[in-house]
This record gives structure tokens, sequence and C-alpha cells, in this order.
């Protein structure tokens, strides 16, 4: 059985400090993304906003072959 890679791509929800949330979606990240890299990211994406970021949901597509 093989697995190929086919894309990653991360959502986040920001909350601002009036309780708006609000839904952002990232594409083509890099397949070998590292729990650490999505977490530093994140902290990013606040520090941009000015808004928390408080989810981070991380979802990979894979083919896989017999």
């Amino acid at each position: 059985m093989s697995t190929t890679w086919i894309k990653t791509s991360l959502n986040t929800v920001s909350v601002s400090s009036d309780g708006e949330k609000r839904k952002r979606s990232f594409n083509n990240i890099k397949a070998a993304a590292t729990d650490q890299e999505i977490v530093e990211f994140g902290k990013i994406l606040s520090l941009l906003t000015g808004t928390s970021t408080d989810e981070l949901k991380l979802t990979t597509v894979n083919d896989i072959s017999a």
C-alpha cells in the first residue's frame, strides 16, 4: 500500500475583544508542517490581526493506493 500526499489546509477561528468570531482558511500548507510551525503561525496571525486565535484545525488529504 502506498500513500501520496495531495494537500493540506488550515482553518482558524479568531475572536475579537467584543466576542465576534472570524473564520479564516489557508491552503497549500507544506506537506511536512510540524505542530510547532502551525502553533507559531497561529501566534503570528494573532499579532497581525490583534485578535486571539482560538482554534487551529489542520486538514490533510492523502491518496491511499493498494
